[in-house]
């Protein structure tokens, strides 16, 4: 026990004057003092001040500083304020400052502004005469403990006596309150009544203010009620697996480490704390690129758990290994890693497993469904985990989980079992919760290899039944789920038996992601998805023509014209040997296999597949549907391009009136339509119609698809070109340069798209005679057709053109 002697002195506040004059003599600020000894500005302006008095600790501190003596400093403790009124007969004992149960942790590492609001809010004056209580919450091994020691060490000046409580269980608490009531010399902590101790005990805590009191690992508000009476003018700091503790404690949830102290905790904060004070942890630390990248994954692997570091600060000083040594171990042995504690245990001498497995077995005794959904938990993204994967989609999870949520009471109880031991947190305004990624790895390691089969194909199945199928509608919905899906996703390879909504799973995700224009994300999922849809069908099944179209599509949208037709092809020759030639999906297929050679400049070709697929659909969907829409917007595009504007004008009108009625005027298929019928326009200089439709597809592209959209950015490259027609170049050269900003943010540096951006904007500056930009600009497009397109495209021969002009105007 740590015990401080008491000093007789009066109830007035008396400025250490000494103390002042020291620091002036030296030329220190009062920051520049706090630095050196450890603490804050406002602290050492308390001290000073005589509104506080240096602890032990830093009255030691102080007097190697000043090289000075308490006495000479004038370093005095303060004897703790009575309540008003005094009562007439004063207790007779001697009261201590500060009794802790083990010294100050010199590894403590970060939690500043943990520390600093525990601090602001404990010390802050209610208007009313009350208890100042807050309560430390989060998961076993959050640091909970160590921090209220360290709050404890750190502000002991600002207090007039500090007691801990072991409030766990009741005996341990009794055991307390009788260490308590003999430090304070109280005649009732010699008696043998255990009632009486715990009376007295009570009565000083109403009888003296300017106390802090810490009660440790509470379980059971009730157990420590027994100890507080009714009315007390102090200070409690709790520390606690549940995160409510009723309406008199305020809760604070401790969140794990961020990556700058899980850096420094990995750091040897020991031997920094001990030998150089000054030196931050990077200058301590002075890893090369390989151990910092290591002690960074190793953070992040770890999910900036205090336990979990300092078990592996201790495993890395006593093994005498690397960091990256020890990150290798966690891969390869997580089970064995995670139950290490080491020799030197501190005050948590339980390690990561141990404490982890305790919690997950005391919510499995009080709710038998609780353990199952954390199981699901397990093989899911740990952060922001949507409860409607549980109340919709329970029916994959297993008949427990099943019944289970099928009714909101009976889940609701579950998570608040499972919110008594920290082990999930639960975000009521997203509908959705939380829990550690270690808390995820104990789980997993407990499991049998059939269970944890089990699982995976569980997961598997829910991730595909619930994932949405990437069309706009749902994109709000999909990028809920996405981090949850790319998690299952590496579920797969140990789950034969699901492989088949492994590959739907996969589609839908790539597919998501195409159409969000994350092309470089969407490409290996997609691949991987044909390839599962490959290995569960025929070459001739139907079943193929959904991992087909998303390949195609993205082949396209990188201009591989080549791997695009030959799918659609094949898309073609499936759909024509298992349905009837009038079917619409063989008008699906048909339509976009014409708009590819659209792409190319291949209009004889292109013109019949439109030509049949149109009447397939009139034919089958009728005049009025979207299918007969987007085939006759399609043809319109052909019409446009081969200069037959009066052919083409009719059938755009006729597509964007399906469309609107059909979708509505803000849908980004609708957008599509007017930017179209704006190029049209353009070219036949009807200037303030096409900038009008421009305009209003660019503000439904922004409003509905963001603003870093692909699509974006075609569209203000279009108006670009128009503004440039119309001699307003300071508003041309803006929308491109955006355009290219969105292009360099999702696609490719050498992708098409950004070839015509790049064109327009040369274009734009020849205008302007700035013609060495202009020059640069149109030889990076060039390398760009040229790498993509054959050498008699459009693209290729407008460019080559455009420069050789520019070159020859230059001489």
């Amino acid at each position: 026990m740590v015990r401080y002697a008491r000093k007789e002195n009066s109830s007035t506040h008396v400025p250490n004057e000494r103390l002042r004059q020291e620091r002036l003599s030296h030329g220190w600020s009062q920051a520049d003092v706090a630095r050196q000894v450890g603490t804050d500005c406002f602290t050492v302006n308390r001290w000073e001040r005589g509104r506080a008095h240096p602890s032990p600790h830093f009255r030691q501190r102080l007097c190697a500083l000043f090289a000075k003596t308490v006495s000479e400093l004038e370093l005095w403790p303060e004897l703790p304020q009575k309540v008003s009124p005094v009562p007439a007969s004063p207790p007779s004992f001697q009261p201590r400052y500060c009794s802790l149960p083990c010294m100050r942790n010199p590894c403590f590492t970060g939690r500043e502004e943990v520390l600093h609001t525990i601090h602001t809010f404990l010390t802050v004056t209610p208007a009313t005469k009350q208890l100042q209580a807050l309560a430390l919450v989060g998961l076993g091994g959050i640091g909970k403990t160590q921090v209220a020691i360290e709050y404890a060490y750190r502000y002991a000046d600002c207090y007039q006596a500090v007691f801990w409580l072991a409030a766990e269980t009741t005996e341990s608490l009794v055991a307390s309150m009788q260490q308590i009531a003999e430090q304070l010399n109280l005649p009732e902590g010699q008696e043998a009544k255990q009632d009486c101790m715990l009376n007295a005990v009570q009565r000083w805590f109403a009888t003296w203010t300017g106390w802090l009191l810490i009660a440790d690992n509470v379980e059971d508000m009730d157990i420590l009620r027994m100890v507080l009476p009714a009315n007390c003018q102090g200070t409690l700091l709790v520390t606690s697996r549940q995160q409510t503790l009723g309406p008199l404690i305020e809760p604070f949830a401790l969140l794990p480490m961020n990556m700058k102290e899980g850096m420094e905790l990995l750091g040897h904060a020991v031997r920094r704390s001990l030998f150089n004070l000054d030196a931050t942890a990077t200058e301590y630390m002075a890893l090369d690129q390989q151990e910092e990248a290591a002690a960074r994954e190793l953070v992040t692997a770890l999910g900036g758990l205090p336990l979990a570091l300092d078990q592996a600060r201790a495993y890395i000083e006593e093994a005498g290994c690397s960091i990256a040594d020890y990150l290798q171990r966690f891969r390869t042995q997580r089970k064995q890693v995670l139950a290490h504690r080491g020799r030197h245990s501190g005050v948590h001498p339980d390690s990561v497993s141990t404490t982890l497995t305790l919690s997950i077995e005391q919510v499995a005794d009080k709710h038998p469904m609780a353990r199952e959904l954390l199981k699901a938990c397990a093989f899911l993204y740990p952060e922001a985990i949507p409860e409607e994967f549980f109340v919709e989609g329970g029916a994959q999870l297993g008949d427990i989980l099943s019944s289970m949520v099928a009714d909101p009471y009976q889940f609701d109880q579950a998570l608040a079992v499972l919110r008594s031991s920290s082990l999930v947190r639960r975000h009521a305004e997203t509908h959705s919760f939380s829990l550690h990624r270690l808390v995820q790895a104990v789980l997993q390691d407990q499991m049998s290899q059939c269970e944890e089969q089990l699982w995976r194909e569980r997961i598997i199945k829910l991730l595909s039944t619930m994932f949405p199928d990437g069309t706009f509608a749902t994109w709000r919905q999909c990028e809920r789920y996405l981090t949850h899906a790319m998690a299952c996703l590496q579920l797969l390879p140990q789950a034969e038996n699901v492989l088949a909504q492994g590959g739907e799973l996969l589609c839908k995700i790539g597919g998501y992601l195409l159409e969000r224009g994350r092309y470089r994300e969407a490409e290996p999922l997609l691949e991987q998805a044909l390839g599962l849809g490959e290995r569960q069908y025929e070459c001739m099944h139907p079943a193929l023509i959904p991992f087909l179209m998303r390949r195609a599509e993205l082949y396209w949208r990188q201009v591989d014209y080549q791997q695009a037709e030959a799918l659609l092809q094949r898309i073609l020759e499936i759909e024509e040997h298992c349905l009837e030639a009038d079917h619409p999906e063989v008008a699906e297929a048909l339509n976009n296999l014409a708009l590819l050679y659209w792409q190319q400049e291949k209009y004889e070709q292109a013109e019949p597949l439109y030509q049949r697929a149109l009447a397939i659909r009139e034919q089958r969907l009728g005049p009025e549907h979207l299918g007969t829409a987007s085939t006759l917007a399609n043809l319109a595009l052909l019409y446009w391009k081969q200069q037959r504007y009066e052919q083409a004008e009719p059938l755009y009108l006729r597509a964007l009136q399906i469309e609107e009625r059909c979708l509505g005027r803000e849908h980004p298929e609708t957008a599509g339509t007017l930017h179209n019928l704006a190029y049209l326009y353009r070219d036949l200089k009807r200037y303030e119609e096409a900038e009008l439709l421009y305009q209003r597809a660019l503000h439904i592209y922004e409003s509905q698809l963001g603003p870093e959209h692909p699509e974006i950015a075609g569209t203000l490259n279009c108006l670009a070109h128009l503004y440039r027609d119309l001699d307003k170049c300071t508003q041309a050269e803006a929308l491109y340069q955006r355009a290219l900003h969105i292009e360099a943010q999702q696609l490719e540096s050498d992708h098409v798209e950004v070839a015509n951006t790049l064109r327009g904007l040369a274009a734009l500056y020849e205008k302007q005679k700035k013609y060495e930009q202009a020059e640069a600009l149109y030889q990076r497009a060039l390398q760009i057709y040229e790498l993509h397109l054959g050498p008699e495209q459009s693209e290729v021969t407008t460019t080559r053109g455009c420069l050789e002009r520019l070159q020859q105007s230059r001489l």
